[in-house]
C-alpha cells in the first residue's frame, strides 16, 4: 500500500480568518478554542476542507453571549452555530458522555473544559487531532497523525467500548476506508462482529447517508469489503451478503463498483446487479430512499444485462430504447459496462445514432397527438384513441420515416377502418 503525503502540521495560512477570528474571541475571553475532527484530517491529507469545526471549553450559553449573531443548532449536545465575517462556524463544547443505552447518542452530556477528555470520547485517532490557530500547536493525545501517515483507521482506546457506544460506528470505520484509502486497524476491524446488535439500532436514513457516502469514494469496494468480512453487510441488506458468500460473483461485483463511473445510484446498480429486483424494491422503501432513487437502481437492475440486444434489430434496439428511456440509456451502459468489464463501443454508437437521429420513444413525441386525431378523424376522448396512439408508437419504432402528421394520419384511418371492419 502507498502511504499518503501527510503535512507536519496545519498550515496557519489554510484556517479562514473568521475561524481564527472566532477563536481569538473565545480565548481572549478566557477559553480554549481549537478547530478539530474531520477538517484537521483532511487538511493534513492535502484534501479539500469545506467545513473548519471548531471545539471550545466555553459553554454553549456563552458562546451565544459572547457573538452577536448565533443560532443554537444542536445546543442540546453543546452546537451553536456563529456567523462571523460572512461566514458560517460550527462551535461545540467540549463534553464527557453519559451511557449510549440507545447504541447512538449519549443519554447525558457533561460540558468540560479538558480538552484531552473530549478527544478520548471520539471514534478513530485520525478525527481525534485538534489544532490552535493562535497558538499554533498541534494536539495529537492517541496518535492520530502517525495512523495519517500509515494510511491506518484505528479505534480511540478501547475498539469494543467506541463501537458499542455508536453503532453507527461500525459504518463509518467501513465508509474512511473508501474515503481515505485507510486500512482498518486489526484490533479495530476485530471489534465490529461484537457490536453489529447495537448496529441493527442505527436508522434506516443513516445508514443510507453512509452508504451514499461510500459509494462516492474513489474505489468504493473497499468499504462494502469490509461490511461483508464484519457482519455488517448481512444486517443491512441479506440478499447482497449472500452474493458475498460466492467468492467469483462477489468479485465481480466489486470490480463493477470500483469501475461503474458516478452518480452513486449507477454504482448502486452495479454493486446490486445480481440481486432480485423485488427484494430490492422492499428494501429501498424500508431504507428510507427516495423515489427517484429507488426507481432509478431498479430500472438499472433490471435492464443492465444487454447480451440480447448487442445482437438486436433496429426496430428492437429502439424497443429497447422505449422501455429503458432516453434519460436513463446512459447510465444503464455505464452499468451494463462495468458489470461487463468491457466499453460496450458498437452498443454505444448504436444507440448514439438512434438518439441523434431523433427517433420517438414515446406517444407524447409523435408527429400527431390526441387533439390532432380527434379534430382530423372525429375520434373522441377514449381508450380506442389511447390505443391508436399506442400503436402508431409501434409503427413508428418499426421505421422512423413513418413520423410525418400524413403518414401517421393515414395509418391511424387504416387502423379505425379495420377496427370497424372487425
Amino acid at each position: 500500500m502507498t502511504r499518503p503525503s501527510v503535512r507536519a502540521s496545519v498550515d496557519p495560512a489554510a484556517v479562514p480568518r473568521a475561524v481564527r477570528e472566532v477563536c481569538a474571541a473565545l480565548q481572549a475571553d478566557g477559553h480554549g478554542a481549537w478547530v478539530v475532527g474531520g477538517c484537521v484530517r483532511d487538511h493534513l491529507l492535502g484534501r479539500a476542507v469545506s467545513d473548519w469545526d471548531l471545539c471550545t471549553s466555553a459553554t454553549p450559553r456563552r458562546v451565544m453571549k459572547l457573538f452577536r449573531r448565533t443560532v443554537p443548532t444542536g445546543i442540546e449536545h453543546g452546537t451553536v452555530t456563529v456567523f462571523h465575517d460572512g461566514e458560517q462556524c460550527e462551535v461545540t463544547t467540549l463534553r464527557g458522555d453519559g451511557a449510549y443505552t440507545d447504541g447512538r447518542r449519549p443519554d447525558t452530556v457533561a460540558f468540560i473544559a479538558d480538552l484531552g477528555e473530549d478527544l478520548a470520547r471520539r471514534d478513530f485517532t485520525v478525527n481525534a487531532i485538534a489544532y490552535d490557530p493562535i497558538a499554533e500547536t498541534l494536539s495529537d493525545p492517541h496518535g492520530g497523525l502517525g495512523d495519517l501517515r500509515l494510511g491506518l483507521l484505528r479505534a480511540v482506546g478501547d475498539p469494543r467500548t467506541r463501537f458499542r457506544e455508536d453503532g453507527l460506528r461500525v459504518l463509518r470505520g467501513a465508509r474512511f476506508t473508501a474515503a481515505l484509502g485507510f486500512d482498518l486497524e486489526a484490533a479495530t476491524e476485530a471489534a465490529i462482529p461484537e457490536a453489529l446488535d447495537v448496529f441493527g439500532k442505527v436508522s434506516a436514513e443513516r445508514v443510507r447517508e453512509e452508504w451514499i457516502k461510500a459509494l462516492k469514494a474513489h474505489a468504493p469496494s473497499r468499504a462494502f469489503r469490509v461490511m461483508a468480512r464484519t457482519g455488517s453487510l448481512a444486517v443491512t441488506l441479506p440478499a447482497l451478503d449472500r452474493v458475498a458468500s460466492d467468492a467469483e460473483a462477489w468479485e465481480r461485483a466489486m470490480a463493477a463498483l470500483d469501475t461503474c463511473p458516478l452518480p452513486f445510484t449507477s454504482r448502486l446498480g452495479a454493486l446490486l446487479h445480481g440481486v432480485d429486483v423485488k427484494v430490492l424494491d422492499g428494501w429501498f422503501r424500508a431504507g428510507k430512499f427516495s423515489n427517484d432513487e429507488r426507481a432509478t437502481v431498479l430500472r438499472l437492475v433490471r435492464f443492465h444485462d444487454v447480451t440480447a440486444v448487442e445482437g438486436a434489430s433496429d426496430a428492437s434496439l429502439r424497443r429497447w430504447l422505449r422501455d429503458v428511456g432516453r434519460e436513463a440509456v446512459g447510465d444503464v451502459l455505464d452499468v451494463a459496462g462495468a458489470v461487463r468489464g468491457v466499453g460496450l463501443a458498437e452498443l454505444r454508437a448504436r444507440v448514439r445514432a438512434e438518439l441523434d437521429g431523433g427517433v420517438p420513444l414515446a406517444v407524447n413525441e409523435l408527429a400527431v397527438d390526441g387533439n390532432m386525431l380527434m379534430a382530423k378523424l372525429g375520434m373522441k376522448p377514449s381508450r380506442a384513441l389511447g390505443a391508436t396512439l399506442a400503436g402508431l408508437l409501434e409503427d413508428v419504432l418499426d421505421d422512423p420515416s413513418r413520423n410525418t402528421p400524413d403518414a401517421l394520419l393515414d395509418r391511424a384511418r387504416a387502423r379505425i377502418d379495420a377496427g370497424a371492419s372487425g
